[in-house]
């Protein structure tokens, strides 16, 4: 039974009156939200938003126990999880798991709230009894109605159309629920038969998938897929040597590698000719630090004794020069400079047991041949390394890729200081760092 009302407070009363005559099936429809409607009919409240929330929390639930499954266990059964160890990580962590977790909770609450709401509506309906009803049309323009179903218990006709036209209803009349049509049978045979139309290239696909072929794949967007490239260690027929990788052309410098200051890419007062490598003797073993010896019979070379004037000399560059130094060289000199890095520690061991060839550490940075080492000296060995004047290695590595200039010269900045703590004197105090001192 359905029944018009003038406008919304007229609307409201109505609600209210008709739930104090007894009738619980009632439903209200206008053309806008009326504030206070809800109250008025004591409508209940929904329960999606509550099995939303059940969903969500399942879904978090469901991603965290499978990557715990997947990640933290491992076993000789089938579909067993893989204990996949990354740089020494835990194989299960909280916050690690935090995007599946939130995207499952994110896709469960979402599915849960379509289809829900679908389900909690008695949805999907092929037609409504008030749609026939020419009168209802105005509820999407300036119609207000109730409606109480005949499910409603105390539902009879009369009883129900008094009840109305005591509150002030106008144009109350019955509505006939129009059963469903029945969807012809030719309708399931075509849509039977578009269904598995529309699996046959899925099914193509998955075939393709597993297997193989003499003909090139079928590209749609071929986008750069066959262009003329060369990828690294492959055949190119681009170049005449038939190799992808190439060497730098001869003569050319590459972009922010030229170097035109010997003083401050170098540490030499001029360039003599041979800037990679500081030359040292090649009396010593291929793979072992120089001799003493060796330090003290290098070719003397044009050294720069004082930082260049492009490095600025302060207490933020010895910091950056002590991070920079603990960072790459210390694992072989260690903190201190004594040349017991880790590394030393770890082959002495091997040596011990055997298992290394024979050892030579590292030389320690407060030897008499190193502490006399001007600051350019220093500085080339930091960026070529230690190598013979033929160009062989004889003992560290260059760090000139590793490392940026800014930054050499800031560790040479430390490893200077680092000398001068083995001979400080009080006198090299300031007044207020002997008061600390004190």
């Amino acid at each position: 039974m359905l029944a018009q009302f003038e406008g919304p407070e007229e609307l409201i009363a109505a609600a209210r009156a008709i739930r104090e005559k007894g009738y619980r099936k009632v439903e209200a429809f206008s053309p806008f939200p009326v504030h206070g409607i809800d109250k008025a009919l004591a409508a209940r409240s929904p329960v999606l938003p509550w099995v939303v929330l059940a969903a969500g929390l399942t879904g978090c639930t469901v991603a965290l126990l499978m990557q715990w499954y997947m990640n933290a266990t491992e076993g000789d059964y089938a579909f067993a999880g893989y204990q996949f160890g990354i740089s020494g990580k835990p194989f299960w962590s909280l916050p690690a798991n935090i995007p599946v977790a939130f995207e499952l909770t994110i896709l469960f609450a979402a599915f849960t709230s379509f289809l829900g709401m679908i389900a909690f509506n008695g949805l999907p309906r092929f037609s409504n009894p008030l749609f026939h009803h020419k009168r209802f049309a105005k509820a999407t323009n300036d119609g207000f109605f109730l409606l109480i179903e005949s499910e409603d218990p105390n539902f009879s006709e009369q009883a129900v159309t008094t009840a109305f036209e005591s509150i002030g209803g106008k144009h109350v009349e019955r509505l006939l629920d129009v059963p469903d049509q029945p969807i012809p049978r030719p309708f399931f045979t075509i849509a039977a038969i578009v269904a598995v139309v529309a699996l046959l290239p899925l099914a193509y696909v998955a075939f393709a998938r597993g297997g193989h072929s003499e003909t090139p794949r079928l590209s749609i967007w071929c986008d750069m897929d066959y262009q003329p490239k060369a990828k690294a260690q492959t055949a190119s027929d681009l170049f005449a040597d038939g190799r992808s990788m190439r060497l730098p052309v001869a003569g050319t410098v590459a972009r922010g590698g030229l170097r035109l200051d010997p003083r401050l890419h170098l540490g030499l007062e001029h360039d003599d000719g041979n800037d990679a490598g500081t030359g040292e003797a090649a009396s010593a073993a291929p793979g072992a630090a120089p001799s003493d010896e060796d330090e003290a019979e290098s070719p003397q070379k044009p050294w720069i004794t004082e930082f260049p004037k492009e490095i600025e000399i302060s207490q933020r560059t010895m910091t950056r020069g002590q991070q920079r130094f603990n960072i790459h060289c210390a694992v072989c000199h260690g903190r201190a400079g004594d040349g017991d890095g880790l590394v030393a520690q770890r082959a002495f061991q091997l040596q011990e047991l055997g298992q290394a060839p024979a050892w030579k550490p590292p030389t320690s940075l407060h030897a008499e041949t190193i502490r006399a080492q001007p600051v350019g000296q220093i500085y080339n060995t930091v960026t070529f390394g230690k190598l013979a004047p033929g160009g062989q290695r004889i003992g560290m590595a260059g760090y000139q890729e590793h490392i940026s200039l800014e930054d050499r010269w800031a560790i040479v900045l430390y490893v200077k200081a680092l000398q001068r703590t083995r001979d400080a004197q009080i006198d090299h105090l300031t007044e207020q760092e002997k008061a600390a001192l004190q």
